[in-house]
């Protein structure tokens, strides 16, 4: 099935018609081999039978090359209404230069109306893919970004090799023009929404993709309310039963309804004059001690 959408994919994009833009773990071996596939989020309302997907115009190997799972001081924003991206933390990434063109034109709006936006089953999650055929796996070749709720997961080789079953979804939603504002190549970011007329597959919902179309034993999404943790999945092995290698990040994912805005963020850096007073305080502490010692 793999290499049966991998040969698809190269076919579409040969004839020009290809409209996927977000990449997935097929473009990878394709377009992207060093870069794996694009950054993504989803939003769904299961009672207004509603989902959204945005690319977020980075692709994986950019985000774990430019943040690392420990560091601190990151603040990184999409605006998914004004298709805007800031590096807004004490530490800068880097990655406002390495973004890809956003074009998310009225779909959030469109997407975004009273009723789904403050529904109470609104949720929220982000993805990204790098996968290979799993026939001849080797260490490290199926790479894998996921938010969850859980204060931690685990998953074997076997279930990060079925991740990929998430490309049904990102292919069609890239293949539906309704509502759609992809661009011309893998550069651009777009956004899509699902709407009556769509392929089922188009719906975030069809395929349970809240655990990775039924891959994972995790659940990647969580209420829009809430935040979300970050993890970084790869297979150790080729061997299916055994663990594979999940790092969680220091960060945590958010999603503000009223402003429309997409986080990542960690806990700021600790500024020079907080240092300062801090040993100020212990130091004087130290002091109120010592004399209390000596008055006794």
């Amino acid at each position: 099935m793999k290499l049966k959408l991998i040969a698809l994919a190269a076919m579409l994009a040969a004839s020009g018609v290809a409209q996927a833009k977000i990449a997935d773990s097929n473009d990878n071996a394709i377009a992207m081999p060093t870069s794996g596939g694009d950054m993504f989020a989803s939003l769904v309302s299961v009672s207004n039978n509603a989902s959204f997907a945005v690319d977020l115009g980075l692709r994986l190997d950019q985000f774990t090359a430019a943040v690392a799972p420990t560091q601190t001081g990151v603040k990184l924003v999409w605006d998914l209404d004004a298709g805007t991206f800031s590096d807004m933390g004490s530490f800068s990434t880097g990655l406002a230069g390495q973004m890809q063109t956003l074009n998310y034109g009225s779909v959030y709006t469109t997407f975004a109306t009273p009723s789904v936006i403050g529904a109470a089953d609104l949720k929220f999650d982000v993805k990204a893919m790098d996968g290979t055929p799993t026939f001849a796996p080797g260490v490290g070749t199926n790479r894998y970004l996921s938010t969850s709720a859980a204060s931690s997961i685990t998953a074997t080789n076997g279930q990060v090799f079925g991740m990929d079953n998430v490309d049904t979804y990102v292919i069609a939603a890239n293949a539906d023009a309704t509502n759609s504002t992809h661009g011309a190549d893998l550069n651009t970011a777009g956004a899509n929404m699902f709407d009556s007329g769509d392929a089922a597959n188009v719906y975030f919902e069809n395929g349970s993709k809240n655990n990775w179309n039924g891959a994972t034993s995790f659940t990647s999404t969580g209420t829009a309310s809430g935040d979300l943790n970050f993890y970084s999945l790869v297979n150790s092995s080729s061997v299916a039963g055994s663990q594979a290698t999940v790092v969680k990040y220091a960060g945590v994912w958010s999603f503000d309804v009223a402003t429309a805005q997409l986080s990542y963020a960690t806990a700021p850096v600790p500024e020079a004059e907080t240092y300062a007073m801090m040993l100020a305080g212990l130091g004087l502490v130290g002091f109120m001690v010592s004399r209390r010692r000596k008055l006794a």
